[in-house]
């Protein structure tokens, strides 16, 4: 309870602020000055958080986060990161940042989830506001990032496709459109570059003689250059080259295509197409890796920046498995009732009766096996 009390002559205030006692004395002899006192006090601890700090909003962070941050991001992280904004607005929009805790953003979770969201989703979410947090702490208007306390384990995320589109549902889709986005479509399935990096490609990146793209500006940053197959090679020799667009991919009056994902999403709904555009590149690296085994090369075509990311492939790769049961095959094919001899070995010189052979022989289904016989002790009747 906050109260005032005198000592001697003088007014003192006294309040609990966050489990600790605060006095302070209030300079006065009169009461209502120590009451105004009491209040202006109690009203600074408010606007402090936890480290002492001024007390900042999430929509003061998020401000100098659009402002200063946000621009030096690729467009589509950039766009990513706005559509998540409007999702956490009527939740934490606000609030200040020492009060987003563990208990907001479980919060926040159940009711995403109510309304069918996926569990990736909000993940990328919850990732969005981990940055915006990790930016406040850089600038000093926070102590600790509060999203990196919460635990996502629990926000399960769906498994991974197995099933690929098969080519004659590609050949259906790329007969329903334009030739120009049929050839954008085609040439994704055909090297598994992502949606960005071909609807931007550019002829100064594409060496016909070399049979290569070279892309400068990736989703990792890391410059890369993709080979081309016959058909990715046959797909841009048959391109045909707008009179003053840079651009391979073009439409109208050689502009690029800026929102070709909505395109491809309205088209496959059209005629019944049941995958996504990105599915035409997890096809290309299941043929890849079914064909080749390699999955080094896989990682250096597709951009990858770590193997984890390329070994959600690596259930495809079933060679090396057919190969070990093969070479196992003998030994574990053996039929029920039956025992595999094994001949037994001596530490001793002298010949093996047949008795001891005989009682040597066990049935076993390991693929080795070794049967020691101990010499016979050589004892008097009647010694222990």
């Amino acid at each position: 309870m906050a109260t005032v009390y005198r000592r001697g002559q003088t007014y003192w205030i006294r309040f609990q602020w966050r489990g600790k006692l605060v006095r302070r004395s209030a300079k006065t002899s009169s009461k209502a000055v120590a009451l105004q006192f009491l209040a202006q006090a109690i009203d600074e601890h408010q606007r402090l958080d936890r480290g002492g700090r001024p007390r900042r909003s999430y929509k003061e962070a998020l401000a100098r986060f659009e402002l200063e941050y946000l621009p030096t991001l690729k467009p589509g992280t950039q766009s990513r990161y706005r559509s998540s904004f409007r999702q956490l607005a009527p939740f934490i929009g606000d609030l200040h940042l020492d009060e987003i805790t563990k208990g907001v953003l479980a919060e926040y979770v159940s009711a995403r989830r109510s309304t069918g969201t996926s569990g990736s989703t909000i993940r990328r979410d919850l990732a969005t506001l981990s940055a915006v947090c990790s930016f406040a702490v850089a600038i000093d208007m926070i102590e600790d990032n509060p999203v990196r306390k919460f635990s996502r384990r629990h926000i399960r995320e769906p498994a991974p496709r197995t099933t690929y589109p098969p080519d004659d549902e590609i050949e259906r889709l790329i007969a329903a459109t334009t030739p120009t986005m049929g050839r954008v479509i085609r040439f994704l399935a055909q090297t598994g570059m992502r949606r960005e990096e071909v609807v931007s490609l550019e002829w100064s990146q594409v060496s016909l003689h070399r049979r290569e793209v070279k892309l400068i500006k990736t989703k990792t940053s890391s410059p890369r250059v993709v080979p081309l197959s016959d058909a990715a090679h046959e797909t841009l020799v048959t391109t045909p080259r707008h009179s003053t667009s840079p651009f391979v991919f073009w439409h109208g009056d050689g502009e690029r295509y800026q929102r070709f994902s909505g395109h491809f999403r309205r088209l496959a709904k059209r005629v019944g197409f049941r995958y996504r555009c990105h599915d035409l590149r997890h096809r290309f690296a299941s043929v890849f890796l079914q064909a080749t085994g390699d999955i080094a090369a896989l990682q250096a075509v597709l951009g990858h920046r770590s193997i984890e990311m390329t070994m959600r492939y690596s259930h495809l790769l079933t060679e090396h498995l057919h190969e070990a049961v093969a070479k196992a095959g003998t030994k574990l094919d053996t039929k029920a009732g039956t025992r595999v001899p094994v001949a037994p070995t001596s530490t001793s010189s002298r010949p093996i009766t047949e008795r001891e052979t005989s009682l040597s022989v066990q049935p076993t289904y390991a693929w080795t096996a070794t049967v020691t016989i101990s010499k016979p002790s050589q004892r008097k009747d009647g010694e222990p």
